[in-house]
Protein backbone atom coordinates (compact mmCIF):
# COMPACT_ATOMS: atom_id res chain seq x y z
CA UNK A 1 0.00 0.00 0.00
CA UNK A 2 2.79 2.42 0.91
CA UNK A 3 4.59 1.80 -2.37
CA UNK A 4 1.37 2.49 -4.28
CA UNK A 5 0.86 5.75 -2.41
CA UNK A 6 4.46 6.73 -3.15
CA UNK A 7 3.95 5.89 -6.81
CA UNK A 8 0.75 7.96 -6.91
CA UNK A 9 2.59 10.89 -5.32
CA UNK A 10 5.39 10.67 -7.87
CA UNK A 11 2.79 10.50 -10.64
CA UNK A 12 1.03 13.57 -9.24
CA UNK A 13 4.32 15.44 -9.21
CA UNK A 14 5.04 14.46 -12.80
CA UNK A 15 1.60 15.64 -13.85
CA UNK A 16 2.03 18.91 -11.99
CA UNK A 17 5.44 19.42 -13.57
CA UNK A 18 4.05 18.77 -17.06
CA UNK A 19 1.11 21.12 -16.52
CA UNK A 20 3.42 23.83 -15.24
CA UNK A 21 5.68 23.35 -18.25
CA UNK A 22 2.73 23.75 -20.60
CA UNK A 23 1.50 26.81 -18.72
CA UNK A 24 4.94 28.42 -18.79
CA UNK A 25 5.24 27.71 -22.50
CA UNK A 26 1.89 29.34 -23.22
CA UNK A 27 2.86 32.33 -21.10
CA UNK A 28 6.13 32.77 -23.01
CA UNK A 29 4.37 32.49 -26.35
CA UNK A 30 1.81 35.12 -25.33
CA UNK A 31 4.67 37.53 -24.83
CA UNK A 32 5.90 36.79 -28.35
CA UNK A 33 2.69 36.82 -30.39
CA UNK A 34 -1.07 37.38 -30.27
CA UNK A 35 -3.04 34.72 -28.40
CA UNK A 36 -5.18 33.86 -31.45
CA UNK A 37 -2.02 33.19 -33.47
CA UNK A 38 -0.73 30.59 -31.00
CA UNK A 39 -1.33 26.96 -31.94
CA UNK A 40 -1.13 23.81 -29.88
CA UNK A 41 1.86 22.84 -31.99
CA UNK A 42 3.57 26.05 -30.86
CA UNK A 43 2.89 25.17 -27.24
CA UNK A 44 4.15 21.60 -27.39
CA UNK A 45 7.21 22.64 -29.38
CA UNK A 46 8.05 25.24 -26.75
CA UNK A 47 7.43 22.74 -23.93
CA UNK A 48 9.20 19.92 -25.82
CA UNK A 49 6.38 17.45 -25.20
CA UNK A 50 4.24 15.35 -27.50
CA UNK A 51 0.74 16.20 -28.71
CA UNK A 52 -0.68 13.21 -26.84
CA UNK A 53 0.82 14.56 -23.62
CA UNK A 54 -0.96 17.88 -24.15
CA UNK A 55 -4.32 16.23 -24.82
CA UNK A 56 -3.90 13.97 -21.79
CA UNK A 57 -4.32 17.10 -19.67
CA UNK A 58 -6.22 19.67 -21.73
CA UNK A 59 -8.82 19.63 -24.49
CA UNK A 60 -7.63 22.91 -25.99
CA UNK A 61 -5.35 25.89 -25.46
CA UNK A 62 -8.40 27.68 -23.98
CA UNK A 63 -8.69 25.02 -21.28
CA UNK A 64 -4.97 25.37 -20.57
CA UNK A 65 -5.34 29.13 -20.19
CA UNK A 66 -8.47 28.96 -18.03
CA UNK A 67 -6.93 26.33 -15.77
CA UNK A 68 -3.95 28.52 -15.05
CA UNK A 69 -5.79 31.75 -14.27
CA UNK A 70 -8.74 30.11 -12.59
CA UNK A 71 -9.00 31.05 -8.94
CA UNK A 72 -12.47 29.73 -8.20
CA UNK A 73 -11.33 27.95 -5.05
CA UNK A 74 -9.92 31.14 -3.52
CA UNK A 75 -13.10 33.07 -4.30
CA UNK A 76 -15.50 30.43 -3.04
CA UNK A 77 -13.79 28.89 -0.01
CA UNK A 78 -13.78 32.09 2.05
CA UNK A 79 -15.10 32.87 5.52
CA UNK A 80 -18.10 35.13 4.90
CA UNK A 81 -17.70 36.71 8.34
CA UNK A 82 -14.31 38.19 7.48
CA UNK A 83 -14.83 41.99 7.12
CA UNK A 84 -12.28 42.10 4.28
CA UNK A 85 -14.38 39.67 2.27
CA UNK A 86 -17.64 41.54 1.65
CA UNK A 87 -20.44 38.97 1.23
CA UNK A 88 -17.77 36.30 1.26
CA UNK A 89 -16.09 37.65 -1.90
CA UNK A 90 -12.31 37.71 -1.68
CA UNK A 91 -11.91 41.11 -3.32
CA UNK A 92 -8.21 41.50 -2.41
CA UNK A 93 -7.43 38.23 -4.16
CA UNK A 94 -9.57 39.17 -7.16
CA UNK A 95 -7.69 42.41 -7.76
CA UNK A 96 -4.21 41.20 -6.86
CA UNK A 97 -4.50 37.95 -8.82
CA UNK A 98 -5.60 39.61 -12.04
CA UNK A 99 -2.92 42.27 -11.61
CA UNK A 100 -0.35 39.48 -11.31
CA UNK A 101 -1.59 38.06 -14.60
CA UNK A 102 -1.65 41.49 -16.24
CA UNK A 103 0.26 40.46 -19.42
CA UNK A 104 -2.16 37.59 -20.01
CA UNK A 105 -5.22 39.75 -19.31
CA UNK A 106 -3.94 42.27 -21.86
CA UNK A 107 -3.15 39.56 -24.39
CA UNK A 108 -6.66 38.09 -24.36
CA UNK A 109 -8.59 41.34 -23.94
CA UNK A 110 -11.26 41.66 -26.62
CA UNK A 111 -10.92 38.04 -27.75
CA UNK A 112 -13.53 35.28 -27.31
CA UNK A 113 -11.46 33.65 -24.57
CA UNK A 114 -11.15 37.04 -22.87
CA UNK A 115 -14.92 37.37 -22.75
CA UNK A 116 -15.15 33.80 -21.47
CA UNK A 117 -12.75 34.56 -18.63
CA UNK A 118 -14.70 37.69 -17.68
CA UNK A 119 -17.98 35.75 -17.72
CA UNK A 120 -16.42 33.04 -15.59
CA UNK A 121 -15.31 35.49 -12.89
CA UNK A 122 -18.62 37.37 -13.03
CA UNK A 123 -20.55 34.13 -12.49
CA UNK A 124 -18.45 33.34 -9.42
CA UNK A 125 -19.13 36.75 -7.86
CA UNK A 126 -22.86 36.46 -8.65
CA UNK A 127 -22.98 33.05 -6.98
CA UNK A 128 -21.34 34.48 -3.86
CA UNK A 129 -23.85 37.34 -3.62
CA UNK A 130 -26.88 35.10 -4.18
CA UNK A 131 -25.45 32.48 -1.81
CA UNK A 132 -24.94 35.14 0.86
CA UNK A 133 -28.64 36.03 0.77
CA UNK A 134 -29.67 32.42 1.12
CA UNK A 135 -28.38 32.77 4.69
CA UNK A 136 -29.42 36.39 5.30
CA UNK A 137 -32.64 38.42 4.93
CA UNK A 138 -33.04 40.08 1.54
CA UNK A 139 -32.30 43.82 1.34
CA UNK A 140 -35.41 45.96 2.05
CA UNK A 141 -38.06 46.13 -0.68
CA UNK A 142 -36.12 43.69 -2.87
CA UNK A 143 -37.63 40.55 -4.38
CA UNK A 144 -35.65 37.39 -5.03
CA UNK A 145 -35.57 37.90 -8.82
CA UNK A 146 -34.49 41.50 -8.35
CA UNK A 147 -31.62 40.24 -6.23
CA UNK A 148 -30.43 38.08 -9.13
CA UNK A 149 -30.58 40.99 -11.58
CA UNK A 150 -28.79 43.36 -9.25
CA UNK A 151 -26.16 40.72 -8.47
CA UNK A 152 -25.50 40.29 -12.21
CA UNK A 153 -25.15 44.06 -12.69
CA UNK A 154 -22.86 44.65 -9.71
CA UNK A 155 -20.69 41.57 -10.33
CA UNK A 156 -20.28 42.50 -13.98
CA UNK A 157 -19.36 46.05 -12.99
CA UNK A 158 -16.73 44.91 -10.51
CA UNK A 159 -15.12 42.48 -12.95
CA UNK A 160 -15.16 45.14 -15.68
CA UNK A 161 -13.58 47.60 -13.25
CA UNK A 162 -10.78 45.13 -12.44
CA UNK A 163 -10.10 44.46 -16.11
CA UNK A 164 -10.02 48.17 -17.02
CA UNK A 165 -7.69 48.82 -14.08
CA UNK A 166 -5.32 46.08 -15.21
CA UNK A 167 -5.47 47.21 -18.85
CA UNK A 168 -4.45 50.71 -17.73
CA UNK A 169 -1.42 49.33 -15.89
CA UNK A 170 -2.92 49.45 -12.37
CA UNK A 171 -2.38 53.23 -11.91
CA UNK A 172 -4.51 53.34 -8.75
CA UNK A 173 -3.41 51.41 -5.62
CA UNK A 174 -5.16 48.06 -5.26
CA UNK A 175 -6.38 49.05 -1.78
CA UNK A 176 -8.37 51.95 -3.28
CA UNK A 177 -9.85 49.78 -6.00
CA UNK A 178 -10.88 47.17 -3.45
CA UNK A 179 -12.55 49.91 -1.39
CA UNK A 180 -14.49 51.06 -4.48
CA UNK A 181 -15.67 47.49 -5.09
CA UNK A 182 -16.74 47.13 -1.46
CA UNK A 183 -18.69 50.38 -1.68
CA UNK A 184 -20.48 49.17 -4.82
CA UNK A 185 -21.54 46.01 -3.01
CA UNK A 186 -22.69 47.79 0.14
CA UNK A 187 -24.67 50.43 -1.76
CA UNK A 188 -26.30 47.88 -4.04
CA UNK A 189 -27.10 45.53 -1.16
CA UNK A 190 -27.77 47.62 1.97
CA UNK A 191 -28.45 45.95 5.33
CA UNK A 192 -32.00 44.72 5.88
CA UNK A 193 -32.78 47.57 8.30
CA UNK A 194 -31.77 50.34 5.85
CA UNK A 195 -34.71 52.57 4.75
CA UNK A 196 -35.15 52.50 0.94
CA UNK A 197 -34.71 56.29 0.69
CA UNK A 198 -31.17 55.89 2.04
CA UNK A 199 -29.99 53.31 -0.48
CA UNK A 200 -27.94 55.78 -2.47
CA UNK A 201 -27.61 58.63 -0.01
CA UNK A 202 -24.02 59.73 0.42
CA UNK A 203 -22.64 59.65 3.91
Amino acid sequence: MFSKMTGDLQEDRRIQKTKQLLADSLGQLMREKEYDAITIQDIIDKANVGRSTFYAHYESKEKLLLHNINFQRELININSNDPQHCMGINLPYLFNHLAEYGPIVKAIHGTPIGYQVAEHFTAIVVSKIVGYYKRKPLPPAMEKQELQYRAEAVAGGIVRMVICWVMDGTPVPASKMIAHAQELLLRAFPPADTPPEKYFTKK
